[in-house]
């Protein structure tokens, strides 16, 4: 459950949406260009790089422009990875770089709401989030 709700961190901090201080008049025709689909290439735990398991680098994560966000999670199956589930939820820029996600837990646990800092650089996001377990980093790669 632990590895999910970092995945929703990451998830959340991937929906990003630009928002101008400018206050002219007339709408901004422009395609975010955080939203698309995502796949995870690293993840980090108080620095430490936490090797992943070949199912968890065929997860996907897509990013609407609509501020919905949505994934695929696999897991080992008897010979190959599986879709081990799916998982959806909303998004928002809290500005400063600072991005929150909301995620409606299926296991029973309520709404949940992360927030995460969230840097870009060419097609990579790198996600990093702090809690009583210390930092936790994911780093994620346009598809």
């Amino acid at each position: 459950m632990k590895k999910i709700i970092l995945l929703l961190a990451v998830i959340s901090t991937i929906v990003i949406s630009c928002k101008s201080d400018d206050d002219a008049a007339g709408p901004v025709d422009m395609q975010d260009p955080f939203v698309g689909t995502w796949k995870i290439t690293q993840e980090f735990e108080n620095g430490v790089e936490v090797m992943q398991e070949a199912c968890d680098l065929e997860e996907t994560i897509t990013v609407k422009s609509d501020m919905t966000y949505s994934g695929t999670y696999y897991m080992m199956g008897a010979s190959s990875c599986e879709v081990g589930g799916t998982y959806s939820g909303t998004w928002e820029n809290l500005g400063d770089n600072k991005y929150k996600t909301t995620f409606d837990d299926t296991e029973g646990e309520g709404t949940l709401e992360i927030e995460a800092t969230v840097t870009f650089s060419g097609n990579t996001m790198t996600i990093v989030r702090n809690d009583e377990d210390g930092e936790f980093r994911q780093v994620l790669t346009r598809v």
